[in-house]
């Protein structure tokens, strides 16, 4: 049987140089950035960019793990753009406040279009018939998801899988949590909508996560841990083990598995780097 791999790094700061060591560690374990997109290809970092929030805040992807993501595609000879669209605000004024703009003007790498976007149609779907999907992600060769360790609400925990949420542009997210409100169903939806756009690696913040009432208002947990994986699934499935939590109470680890997303059991799971048991807080 063939395991997915999910690789992770300790990083106890957020450090540019320290976490860029971190995040190209962590991808090489996984087989390193060519395994994964080409060069020339135009690769898409979507952020966490919840809402337009200071890095400190622990709301969004920190800068420093998207400066990370950069320089391996610049190395890797690719061209990268970024974005999210967040839940109220502008995506331009929110990835200037959380530190993305500045770090992406050092480079000269784009914002991509998260402000309009075309209606999909994802006819395998049983929750979701068609999305509205922002035009940078239509526009990308490849995606590459930077999600932020967090609890969430409905989901339990937003990480690798619940990250693509952010490819629905604009105010058409609340519409899907109007109609998906029962959390089995939202969840499924998020399945299915990486099923549809498929993002080829995850890149998971964990340094400092967000505990309690989360996604946006919760309390600081240090984790100290980079994660990194093809299976979004499994990454999420990690995370669960760092926090003692029972993967299948995460309903899109559920559905993730049943739709083919990837696996939530811990024996098809191969672990690289660091070990686990370091990296565990129950808290």
């Amino acid at each position: 049987m063939i395991k997915s791999k999910v690789a992770l790094v300790r990083c106890e700061s957020y450090e540019e140089a320290a976490v860029a060591a971190a995040v190209k560690k962590a991808v090489d374990l996984i087989g390193g950035i060519s395994a994964f997109v080409r060069p020339a290809e135009k690769v898409l970092l979507k952020v966490n960019n919840l809402a337009a929030t200071k890095p400190e805040d622990l709301v969004t992807t920190h800068p420093s793990v998207f400066n990370g993501a950069i320089k391996l595609l610049l190395e890797n000879g690719s061209n990268p753009f970024y974005g999210d669209s967040p839940g109220l605000e502008k995506p331009a004024a929110a990835l200037r406040k959380a530190g993305f703009a500045e770090v992406a003007e050092r480079y000269n790498i784009p914002q991509g279009d998260f402000d309009n976007g075309k209606v999909v149609e994802f006819s395998q779907g049983k929750v979701a018939k068609k999305f509205n999907i922002a035009n940078a992600c239509l526009e990308a060769d490849a995606i590459i998801s930077l999600s932020k360790m967090k609890t969430h609400m409905l989901a339990r925990i937003t990480g690798a899988v619940k990250n693509q949420f952010g490819c629905i542009h604009g105010l058409n997210k609340a519409a899907y949590h109007v109609k998906l409100s029962n959390p089995s169903r939202f969840c499924q939806m998020l399945v299915e909508l990486n099923l549809l756009i498929k993002p080829r690696l995850f890149i998971m913040d964990g340094i400092t996560a967000m505990q309690g009432n989360g996604p946006r208002s919760g309390d600081a947990a240090q984790m100290n841990v980079i994660l990194a994986s093809a299976d979004p699934v499994a990454l999420d499935t990690v995370f669960c083990r760092l926090i003692n939590l029972n993967p299948l109470f995460v309903p899109t680890n559920k559905y993730g598995k049943l739709a083919g997303l990837g696996t939530c059991s811990l024996d098809e799971i191969e672990c690289l780097g660091d070990p686990v048991e370091s990296f565990i807080n129950p808290a």
